[in-house]
Order: C-alpha cells, then structure tokens, then sequence
C-alpha cells in the first residue's frame, strides 16, 4: 500500500476507531484521545506497517506469538484483544484467532491504529517526557516497544543512553547507540534496526517552537 493510500485509510479508520461508541464511553477512563498521541499515530502506523507487513489472516509472528493484520499480537493480554476486536470490529476473537474469519484492508487499519496508540501509551511509561520527541522518533521507540510486547518488557537499560542522546537532541550520537543496542543486534530485529536508524539519525527536520509534537 502506497503512502498516500495508507494516509487515507488511516484518516478513514482512525476516525472510526476514535469515534466508536465504546471509546467514546471511556474517554474519561483512557488516554488513547490525547491530542499529542492522536497526532503521531500515522508516524507510528507506518514505520509498524512498514516492519510487519499486512496479513488479512492470522499467521503465526517470527516473533513466536499468534497475529493478524500489521503484527497485531492475539497472544498479548488476550481479554484486551478479545475486547478490542469485538467492539472494533464486531469480530470473534476465537474465530479470528484459528484462521476461521480474515479482515478486509480498513479492519487491519483499525487494529494498527490501536495496536499504533497502544505502543505510544506504553512508552510513556518507560521514557520520561517522551511525549516532548518528535513524532518520528517517538514512532521508533513505539516500534522498540511494540516488538517488546507488554510495557513491562521494554528494553529500557539497553536504549538508555539512546533516549538521552534524543532528549539532548544529539541526533548523530542517538543513531550510533541505537546501532550498539542488544535490540539491533538480534536477528530478527535487524531489518528494523536499519530502518529505524535512518530515522533517528534525521532526527525531527520539521520541529518548530511552540508545537509538542512533529511529524
């Protein structure tokens, strides 16, 4: 899917995720419609698209779990997921999980905009201030964390001296930590390491004072 087109679905499905019944009822319990997350969720769905691809069937992830769509993890807090794609998309976990039911191409957009608030919200509780980065480098470490899985597994001591290059706005340096990380070591995070230093290393080339959050 071209960027264009992926802009445009997620403009389409973003609005439907955010504006559904459900998520409408907790907005005063959650955090998803913070204005600051909203605004980097297409930064964050494309680098995750761009990682993982999109299957319209449940596959089993190189990452040793059960997914679907753009590595939406089924295996990750199972009543969360069963949740989400009931009151998303009026589908049967279950069914959904065992290859019975796939997703057509604005379903798996809808799971990448939750999976793409998911990860941010996740970060948030490992990197201070990290809603003062840039939408593009908070992309990175949303990516970092969606591969972790769950908040309590995110790498910290192995990124720290990245997130402090970052939060110094030493760009250059940030990219050549990253490089040295266990994380951009492993095999299967290779591909995305390469990516994701290509990202850091430019760093945030359209921040302008007075704005929390660029793309």
């Amino acid at each position: 899917m071209s960027r264009a087109n992926f802009s445009l679905v997620v403009l389409v499905a973003l609005s439907a995720v955010l504006f559904s019944a459900p998520l409408i009822a907790a907005r005063g319990r959650t955090r998803l419609r913070d204005e600051r997350d909203v605004r980097c969720v297409g930064s964050v769905g494309e680098l995750l698209q761009q990682h993982e691809g999109r299957q319209r069937w449940a596959y089993d992830h190189r990452g040793g779990f059960r997914a679907i769509g753009a590595g939406y993890n089924l295996d990750d807090n199972v009543d969360e997921r069963r949740k989400e794609l009931q009151e998303a998309l009026s589908l049967d976990y279950d069914k959904v999980y065992k290859g019975e039911i796939g997703l057509d191409e604005l379903q798996i957009s809808e799971l990448l905009i939750l999976d793409s608030l998911r990860a941010l919200k996740r970060t948030e509780q490992n990197i201070e201030r990290v809603k003062d980065f840039c939408c593009s480098l908070r992309a990175v470490f949303a990516d970092i964390q969606h591969t972790a899985g769950s908040a309590d597994r995110f790498p910290r001591e192995d990124v720290h001296k990245v997130i402090e290059k970052v939060a110094s706005e030493d760009f250059k340096s940030a990219a050549d930590e990253l490089e040295r990380t266990k994380w951009c070591s492993e095999g299967r995070n290779k591909g995305r390491c390469r990516d994701n230093l290509d990202v850091v290393e430019r760093g945030c080339p359209h921040k302008r004072e007075g704005y929390v959050c660029y793309y």
